[in-house]
């Protein structure tokens, strides 16, 4: 039979818990998830604003190409071939023929009398470009008067980013190409 000395025997018991260490990890583990997360939040951000500002520009484009190509292929008022505005065309609600666009750049966009289109479009900028091509293939440039088609090119930017181009052609002996 075994002695009994009435001394009670102490028990270690093991606590089911954190320690330190594996709280650092857990800490440590975490943060790079929620980093990773603000990373991927903010591309997806950055994206959607290119996007959205793409689309944008894409319109403004097209809505000053639509505008351009509903003038004259050259200033009836001028001499056959000629090129560029005549002196009383400042304004663009004054210009009346495709090659009066030629150098012009506008930032807000603004209608033909000026107005801005809206204070959202502030940041974007928009250049026109006409030139005369060659009737046979559009690419090539001509000399001014030498040819009847004109190429035009609007641009519209943020900063000096590019965010849209459009072009168009236009002949002397047809309305829209």
């Amino acid at each position: 039979m075994p002695l009994r000395t009435g001394k009670l025997v102490a028990r270690r018991f093991r606590r089911a818990a954190f320690s330190y260490v594996e709280a650092a990890i857990s800490a440590l583990i975490l943060g790079g998830a929620i980093a990773t997360a603000l990373n991927t939040f903010g591309t997806y951000t950055y994206g959607a604003r290119v996007e959205t500002e793409t689309r944008i520009a894409e319109d403004l484009a097209a809505d000053l190409m639509a505008e351009i190509l509903t003038k004259e292929f050259e200033d009836p008022a001028l001499a056959e071939g000629s090129f560029g505005r005549a002196v009383e065309e400042v304004a663009r609600r004054d210009f009346d023929d495709v090659d009066d666009y030629h150098g012009w750049s506008e930032s807000p966009p603004a209608d033909p009398d000026g107005n801005a289109l809206s204070k959202s479009y502030s940041k974007y900028r928009r250049t026109v470009r006409v030139w005369n091509v060659k009737l046979a293939d559009m690419e090539t440039t001509a000399a001014n008067g030498s040819t009847p088609a004109k190429t035009i090119e609007v641009r519209v930017m943020i900063g000096n980013a590019t965010r849209a181009t459009a072009r168009g052609h236009r002949t002397r002996h047809s309305g829209y190409e």
